[in-house]
């Protein structure tokens, strides 16, 4: 009887805050993972994203290098040529500037007149 009361006792407290306190830590563990889930998940679609908008850029680029071309004088002279137009240079002095009209005060419609 002696030997029983001279060894040290645990209490069930001490198993039960023990049980919690493994438990708060699993927890937190989780919620970490899950977290970091959610981190990786977030960089790749911002890196997704980032590609999208790499190559939109690029694409905007090429646009533009193609409309260039184009417009560009000397080959639009080329490529009429190439397809038969009809159309041929003039001079500056072939060139008349057209004023509109002052439209009445008030009427914002354009009128439309028969030419005859």
């Amino acid at each position: 009887m002696n030997r029983l009361r001279s060894e040290p006792t645990t209490h069930i407290s001490v198993f039960i805050t023990l049980i919690l306190a493994a438990l708060v830590v699993i927890t937190g563990g989780i919620m970490h993972a899950v977290a970091k889930n959610s981190q990786v998940q977030v960089e790749r679609q911002i890196d997704q994203a980032q590609k999208r908008i790499e190559q939109t850029k690029v694409q905007i680029r090429m646009v533009e290098v193609r409309t260039d071309k184009m417009l560009d004088r000397f080959e639009m002279k080329e490529r009429l040529k190439e397809s038969a137009s009809g159309l041929v240079p003039i001079t500056p002095a072939d060139i008349e500037e057209v004023r509109p009209l002052a439209a009445p005060t008030g009427s914002e419609v354009a009128d439309v007149r028969d030419p005859s």
